[in-house]
């Protein structure tokens, strides 16, 4: 009788190749709240103030300042995605944002989901957030001593 093993294995191959990748955690559908508030963040921000446990930095991106966009629920810097917003919940003290990875940037690892806090007001938005082992949201917009929390400063860029 024929070997039957080839078909076998060209099988499996197939079947390896077709099956669907893990998903990923899909954005969560946003309240109305949420939605006006999405709306307020949309625009252009400028990095001015990045604190760490290693202490407070202004960041700086190809020697000149940090820009990015919020549009929509991408955050970008020119065409490139840095993270999507899987959450937002303006309803909560502090406010709840959830932020999914694009791409691997350092410590930051694609498809990863990062819980953070946020306050915003007006021109400025904070967002403070967890690289540590398990990724714990912020309670306080604070930094302790040895903790992979961070907290990025934002101002918005007038039109």
């Amino acid at each position: 009788p024929p070997n039957k093993e080839p078909h076998m294995l060209a099988t499996l191959v197939a079947l390896a190749l077709a099956a669907p990748a893990a998903p990923e955690e899909k954005e969560k559908e946003l309240t109305e709240a949420a939605q006006k508030e999405l709306k307020k963040l949309e625009g252009v921000w400028k990095a001015v103030k990045i604190v760490t446990s290693q202490g407070e930095e202004t960041p700086m991106r190809d020697g000149g300042d940090a820009i990015l966009e919020i549009k929509g629920r991408k955050f970008l810097v020119g065409e490139t995605e840095l993270y999507t917003i899987t959450a937002l919940d303006p309803s909560t003290g502090p406010k709840c944002i959830d932020i999914r990875a694009a791409a691997d940037m350092g410590e930051v690892r694609k498809g990863e989901v990062y819980e953070a806090i946020y306050k915003f007001d007006g021109d400025t938005l904070v967002i403070a957030g967890n690289m540590g082992e398990g990724k714990i949201r912020p309670t306080k917009f604070e930094v302790a001593k040895d903790s992979k929390t961070f907290i990025v400063t934002l101002k918005k860029e007038k039109k």
